[in-house]
């Protein structure tokens, strides 16, 4: 036997992790993509239920937000017994009425905005929603209650359309004796991958 043979019959042989380090290294990365992938897209739905990234609206002016643009034109408080309530409401509640216009983008569609879901909070965090139950009817020109399409005085359908003013209108009963300069109204989408988890806030 000579040298060379005896060298190469005494050399260890490589170890399994070497041998397999390919391959092991190939099986992590799988694994970590198994287990991040099914989190992302869990939290990505999530953040579309339930928006949590503010997007502050002009001062009397249009904000651009999820293929449209918004401006609120009056927020008003109306109490129990005034004329423009056509129906009974609490003596420990308020109504307040909040009336906006929305320009949609070209391309845009109607029965997008038609998803839109109107709130209120206040500084402690309280939150009400547009249209609840007790809400009384409210004298005065009809608004669609809805931000793309709704009807008018005369029962007729109103669309917006891109280009031209859609004016609607969000009415919610809160507790007396509200402040508004200390509330804040809310345009949200749930299940929209275009508002990415925000929602539109307008100081009142």
């Amino acid at each position: 036997m000579t040298t060379t043979d005896t060298a190469s019959a005494t050399a260890p042989r490589a170890g399994w992790w070497r041998r397999n380090a390919g391959w092991l290294a190939g099986t992590a990365v799988v694994a970590t993509l198994a287990l991040w992938l099914p989190y992302r897209d869990a939290l990505q739905r999530y953040r579309e239920r339930n928006p949590s990234v503010a997007v502050a609206a002009a001062k009397n002016d249009w904000t651009a937000f999820n293929g449209a643009r918004w401006k609120l034109v009056a927020a008003e408080s109306l109490l129990a017994r005034d004329p423009r309530l056509r129906g009974p409401l609490r003596k420990d509640a308020e109504v307040v009425v909040l009336r906006y216009e929305v320009i949609l983008d070209s391309g845009a569609k109607t029965r997008d905005l038609d998803t839109c879901v109107g709130a209120i909070v206040d500084a402690g965090g309280r939150r009400w929603e547009s249209a609840p139950v007790g809400l009384p009817r409210l004298s005065g020109p009809r608004l669609p209650d809805r931000c793309g399409s709704g009807y008018d005085d005369a029962f007729k359908q109103v669309v917006a359309v891109p280009g031209r003013p859609f004016a609607f209108q969000h009415a919610f009963v809160l507790p007396r004796g509200q402040r508004l300069s200390e509330l804040r109204a809310r345009i949200e989408f749930r299940y929209s991958g275009k508002a990415d988890g925000r929602y539109l806030e307008f100081a009142l």
